[in-house]
């Protein structure tokens, strides 16, 4: 199980023209990896900021910020810092705008007894109901009047709504998947969001938030077997000298024993990933929900649904020599057969089962890309001929591969018996983000897809019934990060990598959310990089020199992207799974 991810707000406004603006934290090549722009978070134990006796007015707003950070009783340690009649007023359910730092100044002057202040600040993201974060941008600007009350300076005027200051978030609020079952139904699809980092009711905070669904993006990308009508309780052995946690739902209709299965899934896996302690005893009004399971469920009970499964290592990979290749322990060799006589592949991606290998071959002096897909130790096909495609990408619910032509048509290959099957899917949705479409991943649920456009990065939702791109799902994501994006691969569903037209940090990954950014290590690489895939804990890049790998379990603080065996200064492409 994994801790809760605090979080790292990328800078925007200040960093719109890429990581190497001037005040930007990127990744200096002398030291470890660090966090995008991001402060150490002071742990969860930070006092609870109280007005002081004869403190200044703009001392005072600046511990009211703080105290606007703990949501606890509607923001009860806030109002500690307003009027009477401005406590009873204030609309802090408006909306949660998180800032990289406030600025205040003095602008509308001081009197004895009154005092009013400019607040100004750099907007990086709001936190929308149930816990969702969005990326913003924008400038923000409020004023904020005091008075004396008994002598004692008090806020009378203030804006609805909470300002946070991003270091007061990281403090607070911790990052925490909802889990919820992708189109198919046989696998699981995160949903982050941000809860408070310390609170004693979890549990039920978790499964209250199943049960009002997924984020809007998501809402035709999956089901859910948490209806809205259930409430959440404690268990009677609750508080007693019982390991795990007991969960009483009320309200939850008789499910069969697929549904119940897919049920206890959401339910553990959300439990289990927040560090919530197990075995998860899931009742109904009582009753075990499954009298097969009534000490408890554990994760092993439901394997099968595991949201972040080992994956395959890398085994091909392509070159200019020798076409597709395998990857053996004792270095690299020609995979044999039809694919390794193919020259000119420029990126490939092999099925999730293994079995179909889709390649686009680049053509220099025609100036043309064809798309090629078959067996993988079978004879390929040509499938089209295009100035330019994007991909490919393979769907691991129905295993067809998927292209973006020309910038303007999407299309999917599925090879069966009778030749391969090319469908025209709807481009509108992908064509909307920008002109120029460089990269398109699907996540390895199936439910969402990781598209590069115009040197931004976005990512949008599948429908669960069609598999079609969904209008309005796709935002972008990793606004730090600017227009340098050349490439992207999901490291798992709830994170991607995105590969960079840049020598600073060219490499970063980026939550699905788009709260967190993160440079990895620049020991032994030189951007930009063309190219990126990741299988598991390794991530593999082409930089302007070859393809390097880099172990991001290594228990190492200095990580160092690392040449592949036998292909050591070999220009070659990456091959993965997805």
């Amino acid at each position: 199980m994994t801790r809760p991810r605090l979080l790292t707000v990328a800078v925007t406004l200040a960093c719109a023209t890429g990581l190497t603006t001037t005040g930007c934290a990127t990744l200096p090549s002398s030291s470890s990896p660090q966090v995008i722009d991001t402060f150490a978070p002071e742990g969860n134990d930070l006092a609870v900021p109280t007005p002081v006796p004869d403190q200044e007015p703009d001392l005072l707003v600046r511990d009211f910020l703080k105290a606007a950070a703990i949501a606890d009783q509607r923001h009860a340690a806030a109002r500690q810092f307003l009027t009477h009649e401005a406590a009873e007023t204030w609309d802090d359910l408006a909306e949660t705008i998180i800032v990289l730092r406030a600025d205040l100044s003095a602008e509308g002057g001081r009197s004895a007894d009154r005092a009013e202040y400019t607040l100004r600040a750099e907007k990086v993201g709001t936190l929308d109901p149930g816990g969702i974060f969005r990326e913003d941008v924008g400038q923000l600007e409020v004023t904020i009047g005091l008075t004396r009350t008994d002598g004692q300076w008090r806020i009378d005027e203030l804006p609805p709504g909470v300002v946070i200051e991003k270091a007061e978030f990281f403090s607070t609020y911790a990052q925490r998947d909802l889990f919820f079952l992708s189109g198919s139904g046989d696998t699981l699809v995160p949903d982050p969001r941000w809860t408070a980092a310390d609170r004693t009711d979890l549990e039920y905070s978790l499964v209250n938030l199943l049960a009002t669904g997924p984020r809007p993006g998501l809402t035709d990308s999956v089901l859910s077997r948490v209806p809205a009508s259930v409430s959440v309780r404690p268990g009677e052995d609750d508080g007693a000298d019982v390991p795990g946690t007991t969960i009483d739902f009320a309200g939850l209709p008789v499910l069969s024993s697929q549904a119940t299965t897919q049920f206890a899934a959401q339910v553990v896996w959300t439990l289990a990933r927040a560090d919530v302690p197990g075995p998860y005893r899931l009742e109904r009004d009582g009753a075990p929900l499954d009298e097969r399971y009534a000490n408890g469920w554990t994760t092993e009970d439901v394997r099968d649904f595991d949201p972040y499964p080992p994956a395959e290592p890398m085994r091909y990979a392509l070159t200019a020599a020798d076409g597709l290749v395998r990857l053996e322990p004792g270095g690299a060799r020609p995979a044999g057969g039809p694919w390794s006589e193919v020259r000119g592949g420029s990126s490939a991606s092999v099925s999730y089962d293994g079995r179909v290998l889709a390649m686009v071959v680049g053509d220099e002096d025609a100036g043309t890309n064809r798309l090629l897909v078959g067996a993988i130790d079978g004879e390929p096909t040509e499938i089209l001929t295009a100035r330019s495609v994007a991909g490919p990408t393979f769907n691991p619910v129905d295993g067809r591969a998927w292209v973006m032509v020309d910038d303007t048509r999407l299309v999917r290959i599925g090879m069966g018996r009778g030749g391969p099957d090319v469908q025209e899917m709807e481009a509108g949705p992908i064509r909307s983000l920008g002109g120029e479409v460089t990269a398109l991943r699907i996540d390895q649920s199936g439910a969402q897809m990781a598209v590069v456009a115009d040197g931004k990065v976005f990512i949008g939702a599948l429908s669960a019934e069609t598999g079609q791109p969904l209008a309005g799902t796709f935002r972008q994501v990793g606004r730090a990060l600017g227009e340098t994006a050349t490439a992207v691969a999901w490291r798992d569903r709830s994170t991607i990598v995105v590969g960079r037209d840049t020598t600073e940090a060219p490499v970063a990954t980026v939550s699905v959310d788009g709260a967190i950014a993160e440079p990895l290590s620049q020991r032994n690489i030189s951007g930009p990089v063309t190219a990126v895939a990741a299988a598991g804990r390794d991530i593999y890049v082409v930089d302007r020199r070859s393809l390097l790998r880099l172990d991001t379990g290594a228990q190492t603080g200095d990580r160092y992207w690392r040449e592949i065996p036998g292909l050591a200064a070999i220009r070659a492409d990456p091959v993965v799974a997805g």
